[in-house]
């Protein structure tokens, strides 16, 4: 029966009735035979009296956003703990389940208990929400994550978290104690070779369970053990070195050129070396297969027909496989269907790389919808940003709100056409938020009509510069015909460009124009 049962295709997991498996043993031996996401769909649809601590790792590799969408957040944040697994019981996660597992914890009041959640999760968390008097926590926690799970695109998470923990520890210096190495774990993977010569020489046994090192950083770990300040061999100095030693440095050995290997016993070495040879070539010969395997379609090419069906995008679970089996000729062709039921972030990313083979045209930015917030300075310096409609398209907030640096560059563009202004429309389709990116000397050039017919701007976050520009503009835009008094209605258009800070009143304009303002507004307020 369970040769039977492991032929299942996985899909018919969630058909299967709860009350056709008795006992809870039994629930939980059928799960274990499903690799899928569909088991999670289907324990928690059925509310199977199970602990989700029962669930294999396997069957929690599984964990969806979209799998678990109907979900109570209860159970999802089960689900989520129940991931944190060391060793050979390890869940493996990658990048859009880990981030689809941050957003749905963000908000909890125990999302600072680090030791409650995988530690790839931590890789994720917005730092500046980290308490300061937490963050050696934060970080010890870190230290069992997989710092190589970031995309090309969220790289840059990595170099910052290096950059925290140098400030949250103290750390000045490229010479790290034995007590920042045991604190920054697999973090040291990501050292550079300055690190690695300099540091307490426990840094090697963390360099052991690297899944590979770089050209540099195996000159700097053969530098280190030549210098004879490590803890291996006898006396530490490489005269010493046998085959206890080559034992005790684990593959280390595989990345050291033969300057290294001058100081062995022949005989040993050879011996060393035919045993790892056989291992290593069995591992790279297996990596070959599985790369060469996961670089094409399997589960079918995503055309017109399999977008416009109600399950797309969720037969397309596995990241490689959708990227595989989307054309550029697909996504251009049906650009708007995609973007609208496409909703994970490396999903929109493929999607964009897609467009980006065959160049974005004018109509194509109009439809990219969430995936244009994805996009870099270089990408959107190739768009086509000439009319109003392709502005109001990219600027619409319910797509998710814009870096600073990308909401200029977008802006910019558009106004670098002969005869574009920041008109009444424009202030409308940019909003206030996306205003402020913009330099001061830009927001200069905004006229008092412009100002006066547009909808009421929030231009809070606005730097000083910026509020005065924008403030002088809307004093005389909003200004009564008579000046002997300021009428409530003048008042309350021109009080969103006073603005306010957290700690502080009104920001600091010049004393005699606020003086006047208040004085004028005096008649009608109540203090």
């Amino acid at each position: 029966s369970n040769a039977v049962i492991q032929n299942v295709p996985d899909d018919f997991a969630t058909e299967i009735p709860p009350a056709l498996l008795a006992g809870e043993s039994k629930q939980v031996r059928f799960l274990k035979t499903f690799q899928s996401a569909n088991v999670v769909k289907w324990y928690i649809t059925h509310c199977v009296c199970l602990c989700v601590c029962s669930l294999s790792s396997s069957v929690l590799q599984g964990f969806t956003c979209t799998g678990v969408r109907t979900i109570r957040k209860v159970q999802v944040k089960r689900l989520i703990r129940a991931c944190r697994r060391r060793g050979q019981n390890r869940v493996t996660l990658v990048e859009t389940q880990l981030t689809c597992m941050y957003n749905l914890i963000r908000g909890d009041s125990d999302v600072t208990s680090f030791d409650l959640y995988p530690p790839d999760m931590l890789l994720f968390y917005d730092y500046s929400l980290v308490p300061l008097a937490s963050c050696r926590s934060y970080f010890e926690q870190l230290a069992d994550a997989d710092f190589f799970v970031f995309s090309s695109a969220l790289l840059y998470k990595r170099t910052a978290l290096f950059d925290n923990a140098r400030s949250c520890l103290g750390i000045t210096s490229t010479s790290l104690t034995q007590d920042n190495i045991l604190v920054l774990g697999n973090m040291c993977c990501s050292l550079d070779g300055s690190y690695i010569e300099n540091s307490d020489p426990s840094i090697l046994e963390k360099l052991n369970n690297c899944r590979d090192l770089t050209r540099l950083q195996a000159t700097a770990v053969q530098t280190l053990l030549l210098s004879g300040r490590t803890q291996f061999g006898y006396g530490n100095k490489p005269s010493t070195w046998n085959g206890e030693t080559l034992e005790q440095l684990g593959n280390l050995p595989l990345y050291l050129t033969s300057t290294f290997y001058e100081n062995f016993d022949r005989v040993i070495t050879d011996v060393w070396c035919l045993k790892h040879l056989f291992c290593c070539c069995e591992q790279r010969t297996k990596k070959r297969f599985l790369r060469s395997f996961l670089s094409s379609c399997t589960v079918g090419n995503i055309t017109q027909v399999t977008i416009s069906d109600e399950t797309f995008p969720f037969d397309y679970d596995d990241i490689t496989q959708f990227n595989c089996c989307l054309s550029a000729e697909t996504v251009v062709n049906n650009l708007d269907a995609i973007t609208n039921k496409v909703d994970e972030e490396e999903y929109l990313r493929i999607v964009l790389n897609k467009l980006q083979e065959v160049g974005v045209f004018l109509d194509q930015v109009q439809l990219l919808g969430p995936a244009s917030r994805l996009a870099a300075t270089d990408d959107i310096n190739r768009w086509n940003i000439t009319q109003l409609d392709t502005l109001s398209a990219l600027m619409d907030s319910s797509d998710g709100e814009w870096e600073p640096s990308l909401a200029k560059a977008i802006i910019s563009k558009y106004l670098s056409k002969a005869g574009n202004e920041l008109g009444s429309a424009e202030l409308n389709a940019i909003g206030g938020v996306n205003l402020c990116s913009l330099d001061a000397d830009v927001l200069k050039t905004i006229s008092q009509k412009s100002l006066n017919e547009s909808a009421v701007l929030d231009v809070s976050i606005c730097t000083l510069d910026k509020k005065k520009e924008l403030f002088t503009i809307a004093r005389q835009a909003f200004s009564d015909t008579t000046r002997s008094n300021i009428s409530p209605s003048s008042y309350m258009r021109t009080r969103p460009f006073v603005g306010r800070r957290k700690h502080t009143n009104f920001i600091s304009l010049d004393c005699s124009v606020l003086f006047c303002f208040f004085k004028k507004v005096s008649s009608f307020l109540t203090f």
